[in-house]
């Protein structure tokens, strides 16, 4: 297919920031496949690179959208004009004021609409009302594509999760020390160059990278700019003058917002961003260390990028929270020699994130929205990552997504059971498919008289050739309960790593992985849960739960005698079994409560991924997990309030 379309993109301004490039870099990139891409915005810094890029600029009065306000009507007539005079084709929106135009104008035109979801931080109600006037969504990442989802209600069969692409032309390995000497230094400074909107979330990164920096500067000739501007930016020149005064020299040095950061990751040693700044910076051969709004996930390896990228490097997804003490270690790694693979991680961001191959798909979608393409979507998703996220994956289409190194730790997930062998297959089936290896199942069959035994044989033979993958049968003489079976699983155990799994429940794929990185990257964890959802006959009506609680939490939860941790999905250090020990039977029905609360009480940390990994079953015959006498034992755990 390669007819000509006149395609409007609406963004409100064109301010320095992700989205912005992002349409810069898709704009030129359509116009050189022959697109005639027309830009209704209100105008900003990067107006001239759009001009410098031959693009027609249209100006849109995007002071106010409100539709009671009378500039709402002269924006209406602007974008009529322009679809008029261009003969606009498809309209394409960035932001909610753009989708807001774009509702309006094409129910009167009919011209179809495409929205691109840039993250989560749109209002909800208001995207809801709004997102439905879009043929199709553009998810910039899987937690995006999900969030569009489930959080907005709109359908999955429209959504394509499609990365803003990078122009890995531009964005090139050099020898340049352009910026280094902008900022006065010389090759013998270590320079971290840290890119970022100064708002949200961020505020807190760059926070957290300045002190790491002012701690290593004491044995380090380190330096770190901080590239960036937004509603922050005087706390945090504050701090960048308070602590070049400690330090009795200038080694953090904010510059501003820079319109091309390209000379700056060119002349560093490391890079710190997240989103787009990582992908640009990794295109440039740079190490990079992604940390973001979401949070923190390191130096990226070509072994770890596919994970980094389904978290869009910090951005979108939850990993674990930025700190001081983690960019030091990561910050000391690099200066002492650390250096992964740049050449590697740069032919994976050509091939999976380059702008044409981005285009490309964002095509399609334009040619399939026009009825211009019958053939059934084949965009192709970069690196081996789900192709939706943990949150719509049925049973039926579980599959491993990518590979784990080799020496990974063995974790070993027990599964008490007792006249499930229905319900235990699809337990089975679904950690068969876990990305994990490697990987030990323990069934402790506390005295079934169904055929369990039978099927987990059955099973067993199937999966022995597995590579990594072992099963463990161990049934008990006599029904001795839920506490004693999972602590005997607990015995037979031979992980590093310990995972629950109730009989009746399903685990996402991703799960054993995504819980092992976590507590391999923040070593301050001993325990960690995940987010769930629950269903009943139909896998397909799940409902999100309420009970996880995330982070401070957590303690004060349990210090008020709530449960805020699904015992099934919690995955811990050995050493957590080896100080505190197995289940008690002494709260039957609360045992998973009293564990948790006891291993709070010795000195262990616990968290929760704000991911859904796992799918919790109601049925009518499920063990009750009511608590009882709660309060009182908390009195004996150590955990009452303290006046």
């Amino acid at each position: 297919m390669s007819k000509t379309l006149n395609i409007l993109m609406i963004i409100d301004s064109l301010g320095v920031g992700g989205t912005e490039t992002h349409v810069l870099a898709l704009a030129k990139s359509l116009k050189a496949r022959g697109h005639n891409v027309i830009i209704g915005t209100g105008g900003g810094p990067l107006t001239s690179l759009f001009r410098e890029a031959g693009l027609e600029i249209r100006s849109m009065s995007f002071q106010n959208d409100n539709p009671l306000h009378k500039n709402y009507t002269t924006l209406l007539e602007q974008t009529r004009t322009i679809i008029q005079e261009h003969r606009i084709e498809v309209i394409h929106a960035h932001q909610i004021a753009g989708l807001k135009i774009a509702a309006q104008i094409s129910q009167e035109f009919l011209i179809p609409v495409v929205f691109t979801a840039h993250g989560m931080f749109y209002p909800r109600r208001q995207l809801q009302s709004l997102i439905d006037a879009a043929q199709h969504v553009i998810a910039v990442s899987l937690p995006v594509a999900s969030y569009i989802n489930t959080k907005i209600g709109y359908s999955r069969q429209n959504i394509s999760v499609i990365p803003n692409g990078i122009d890995v032309t531009h964005f090139t390995p050099a020898a340049t020390s352009t910026f280094r000497n902008q900022l006065g230094l010389t090759d013998k400074e270590f320079l971290i160059t840290l890119c970022s909107r100064i708002a949200w979330g961020k505020t807190r990164v760059i926070e957290d990278a300045i002190h790491a920096t002012e701690a290593l500067a004491r044995d380090h000739n380190v330096r770190l700019a901080v590239v960036g501007s937004g509603p922050d930016s005087g706390f945090i020149h504050a701090l960048a003058t308070m602590v070049n005064r400690r330090a009795g020299n200038d080694i953090i040095l904010p510059t501003g917002a820079l319109l091309d950061p390209v000379d700056a990751y060119r002349s560093s040693d490391l890079v710190v961003g997240t989103a787009r700044v990582a992908l640009e910076a990794m295109s440039c051969s740079k190490p990079v260390i992604a940390a973001g709004n979401a949070g923190y996930v390191g130096l990226v390896t070509p072994e770890n990028f596919a994970s980094a990228w389904s978290l869009y490097f910090g951005d979108h997804d939850f990993l674990t929270n930025s700190s001081a003490t983690r960019f030091e270690t990561d910050f000391q790694r690099v200066i002492e020699g650390v250096q992964p693979d740049v050449p590697k991680i740069r032919r994976l961001v050509v091939k999976h994130f380059s702008v044409e191959h981005v285009t490309k798909d964002i095509e399609q979608v334009y040619y399939q929205i026009l009825g211009l393409s019958h053939e059934p979507r084949t965009l192709s998703m970069p690196i081996d990552v789900p192709q939706i996220s943990p949150r719509e994956v049925p049973p039926e289409t579980l599959r491993p997504t990518r590979d784990v190194p080799a020496d990974s730790p063995l974790v070993s997930v027990v599964i008490p059971t007792f006249n499930r062998a229905g319900y235990l297959k699809e337990c089975l089936e679904s950690l068969k498919k876990q990305t994990y290896r490697p990987l030990e199942i323990i069934v402790v069959d506390d005295a079934s008289t169904d055929n369990t035994e039978s099927m987990v044989a059955k099973w067993s033979r199937e999966v022995q050739e597995r590579n990594n993958f072992t099963v463990v049968y161990y049934k008990l003489p006599r029904n001795m309960g839920f506490a004693q079976a999972q602590t005997i699983g607990y015995i037979l155990a031979k992980g590093d790593f310990i995972a629950n799994h109730d009989s009746d429940d399903i685990s996402h794929p991703d799960r054993i992985q995504r819980q092992v990185q976590f507590l391999q990257y923040d070593q301050e964890y001993s325990l960690v849960g995940t987010d769930y959802e629950v269903f009943s006959t139909d896998f397909n009506q799940r409902k999100k739960s309420h009970l996880v609680r995330y982070d401070n939490s957590i303690v004060k939860c349990y210090r008020e005698g709530h449960h805020c941790v699904c015992f099934g999905s919690l995955l811990f250090r050995r050493s957590v079994i080896e100080k505190i020990g197995g289940l008690t039977t002494f709260m039957e029905g609360a045992e998973d409560y009293e564990f948790v609360a006891r291993a709070i009480v010795q000195g262990f940390n616990v968290q929760n991924l704000r991911s859904v990994l796992y799918y919790y079953r109601q049925h009518e015959s499920q063990r009750s997990r009511e608590f009882y006498g709660l309060r009182a034992a908390l009195g004996d755990l150590g955990l009452e309030e303290t006046s």
